[in-house]
């Protein structure tokens, strides 16, 4: 009776074993083209999936509580009304993102491209500065550096992808005369100062009637310049750095401040339509800036805590259309290749491992420090 027993223990012990080897980590859950993906690539992919889901969580759902977030039923599109399950969104979503990592170094292969010594550096750079950040977090669900450099590494191949197709050089190159027209059509460049909305020393906030006086202070000195004469980009920039250093006494004074030395300095912009909505955020702001013509200066609310005086240039007199090339043309064709990325991703052959992706469900994954 010992002996079996004994027998029935080490039956067990082995039983039990075997389970734990067919319960870890695969190294790989298949491909997806000719490009393999680690379990690590599979589960940041996933962990980026749900929180794309975690931020469509209404203000009753609590995104941390995995296991009941994925029940949950979310709201994908504010338009149509249309909701999901969570754990079916961020199953599709986790394929998406996967088919988006599959094609973007397809492409970037098939079209001759190699990332420079700096690009490895800054991808390694960038990806020691996540795991620096959120290291603990990362870990707790299988993602490791090796994993965050190849990410970063296919973030720049993504970038790249942008002049390997569009370039002057590239598959379906955009020419210079399409460029101008966008630049000119279709972005504003800006030079401009923020206008802080409280007191930078005691941090006291404007109430309305100050932030009122502050805008129509910015405003008479937009309009003092508007009603001189500027000849060309560098003598309206002139003009409106004079007209900003003499306004922004008084105005700073409204709170009992005064402006700092560097505060006269303008910054420079290049926007295209979806940085105006969402970079001047007050009511108003982003169409009163897409109605100036080059040469003209305005005060806007730039957001709840700051005003902007700004003047709009023609680009091409400001700049160069080399110096704008990379920025105009991200504008001008980022959708369009991420949606035919996406679109490539979806029809590449897929052979993903559903045993291994079964060993990497969602309901594992670490949310917060707290889940570890």
């Amino acid at each position: 009776m010992k002996k079996k027993l004994i027998a029935l223990v080490c039956a067990l012990a082995l039983a039990v074993g075997l389970v734990g080897c067919s319960l870890s980590t695969p190294d790989s859950v298949g491909t997806i083209g000719d490009v393999d993906i680690p379990s690590g690539l599979y589960l940041l992919a996933q962990f980026d999936a749900y929180q794309t889901a975690a931020d469509l969580a209404s203000d009753e759902q609590d995104a941390s509580k995995v296991s009941s977030f994925l029940k949950a039923t979310i709201t994908v599109d504010d338009a149509t009304g249309e909701t999901a399950v969570v754990s079916d969104y961020v199953a599709q979503k986790t394929l998406e993102n996967l088919e988006s990592y599959a094609a973007i170094e397809t492409r970037f292969d098939a079209l001759g491209g190699v990332l420079t010594p700096d690009e490895e550096a800054q991808a390694d750079s960038y990806a020691s500065q996540l795991m620096e950040q959120n290291g603990d977090l990362y870990k707790a669900n299988g993602i490791g550096l090796d994993t965050l450099k190849r990410f970063e590494r296919i973030l720049i191949k993504s970038s790249d992808l942008l002049t390997l197709c569009y370039g002057t050089d590239g598959e379906t190159p955009v020419s210079d005369a399409e460029l101008t027209s966008h630049l000119e059509d279709d972005m504003v460049y800006i030079r401009y100062t923020v206008i802080p909305l409280y007191n930078t020393s005691t941090f006291a906030f404007a109430d309305d009637d100050q932030s009122t006086q502050m805008l129509e202070l910015a405003q008479t000195a937009a309009e003092s310049y508007n009603a001189a004469v500027h000849a060309d980009a560098a003598a309206q920039t002139s003009a409106f750095g004079a007209a900003v250093s003499a306004a922004l006494p008084d105005i700073y004074a409204v709170l009992d401040g005064t402006p700092s030395s560097d505060a006269a300095s303008l910054s420079t912009a290049l926007l295209g339509a979806a940085d105006i909505d969402s970079t001047f955020s007050e009511e108003g702001a982003a169409d009163a800036v897409r109605a100036l013509k080059p040469g003209e200066a305005a005060a806007v609310q730039y957001s709840g805590y700051a005003l902007m005086l700004l003047v709009r240039l023609d680009p091409l007199e400001a700049d160069t259309l080399d110096a704008l090339r990379a920025q105009a043309l991200s504008d001008m064709k980022s959708s369009e290749l991420q949606d035919s990325i996406q679109s490539f991703g979806a029809s590449l052959p897929h052979a993903l491992d559903t045993a291994a992706t079964k060993k990497l469900p969602a309901s594992k994954i670490k949310n917060t420090q707290s889940d570890q």
